[in-house]
């Protein structure tokens, strides 16, 4: 027993050290306004002895998160044990009803992150997503203890994007973000990121309408609806303005957000910023991909989706898993609508790569899809 123990307390240390320094970035907690992120927090939740799935939670992802380190198979077998032996305490948790707390909400948000590093099953990593997204709603405002809720919230919101994408109409979560920012968690001054996810968040929506359209044939140039172009128009006049915004700010600061060396290579304030530039890249792809179909002018010479993947290949150097979790929206708009065959091709090997390096939940759902689209095509060419 005395040596389980100390394996358990060796094995934390190593979640505690490096999967923090993996999953977390300074330029986040400035955006947020707070010097350390939730999971800098984590380790007091899950000593504090009032939740035991959180705990389990945590030794889970610690022992994913080793193996996907090392390769060292006996690890991958005590993860998916304490996996399972979490889920189910949290499982009775919810059904008991009892009340939600940060807990309750981070034990959700571990086995997101122990399945987007190993999917169990094609729908565990959306479940916990959307799961999790539920349970904010259910806290309340008096659990965001040093706003640990409203940051929960925040990593929640840009991997439903990202869910959201990649998931059929009938699958799809209907969480309200602003609902659960300003009613439940009351929270005002909303990070310029978040504020940008949001942005995005509309555009998929409009994106996933005309994707999912049954008349496929001529979804590109059927009469647009004008709800449509008028929320097109809207959403592109505020991404506009927080880019203003957002790139004067650095600029009052003295800083520069991005910049090209002697090589040709972009270099970027640091990593959070090349996150937030991957973004706006994001929309304006998403402006570019439904001009045609909403018949709106856009005109822009930009390659955003070389953008994206020189920012994909910017964060590799860092190691950042938050970065990499973070990319899957941005790469899986190259993978499906750069122009270039190329674009493509790297960013469906990038998610290729991510099976193998600790991403495969992530990969799973993004490769289901692109290979889809693909198989789609392939017949349609075939056929004509």
């Amino acid at each position: 027993m005395t040596v389980q123990i100390s394996q358990r307390h060796a094995l934390n240390e190593v979640f505690y050290g490096n999967f923090l320094t993996y999953f977390t970035t300074t330029g986040e907690a400035r955006d947020i306004g707070n010097r350390q992120t939730w999971l800098h927090r984590l380790p007091d939740f899950a000593a504090d002895g009032s939740n035991a799935a959180l705990d389990l939670a945590v030794q889970a992802a610690a022992s994913a998160f080793s193996f996907a380190t090392t390769r060292h198979p006996p690890l991958m077998q005590d993860a998916c044990t304490l996996y399972g032996k979490a889920l189910s305490q949290h499982s009775h948790v919810l059904r008991v009803g009892k009340r939600v707390t940060v807990h309750t909400v981070s034990t959700s948000v571990l086995l997101s992150l122990f399945e987007a590093m190993n999917a169990t099953t094609a729908a565990a990593y959306r479940t916990h997503i959307s799961g999790a997204a539920e349970l904010v709603k259910l806290a309340g405002p008096e659990q965001c203890w040093m706003g640990v809720l409203c940051q929960l919230f925040f990593h929640i919101r840009v991997q439903m994007a990202f869910v959201y994408l990649t998931t059929r109409r009938a699958d799809r979560s209907t969480v309200c973000a602003e609902e659960v920012l300003r009613e439940t968690l009351t929270y005002r001054d909303v990070p310029v990121f978040q504020r940008l996810i949001g942005h995005v968040t509309r555009l998929t929506a409009l994106y996933l309408d005309l994707e999912d359209s049954p008349e496929k044939e001529d979804k590109r140039t059927r009469m647009p609806d004008l709800l449509d172009l008028e929320e097109y128009v809207n959403v592109k006049a505020e991404v506009d303005a927080l880019w203003l915004e957002y790139s004067l700010a650095a600029e009052q600061r003295g800083q520069v957000l991005c910049w090209q060396d002697e090589g040709g290579k972009m270099g970027y304030r640091d990593a959070y910023t090349a996150l937030c530039i991957a973004y706006f890249a994001s929309a304006r792809a998403l402006f570019s991909i439904l001009a045609p179909r909403l018949a709106a002018s856009y005109v822009d010479v930009t390659d955003y989706y070389q953008q994206m993947l020189d920012i994909a290949e910017y964060l590799t150097t860092f190691k950042i898993g938050c970065a990499f979790m973070r990319m899957a929206t941005p790469l899986y708009l190259v993978a499906m609508h750069a122009k270039r065959r190329e674009q493509r091709e790297v960013a469906t090997g990038i998610f290729e790569q991510w099976r193998v390096v600790g991403l495969g939940g992530i990969s799973a759902l993004a490769l289901e899809r692109i290979y889809r689209r693909r198989m789609v095509e392939g017949v349609a060419v075939a056929t004509m």
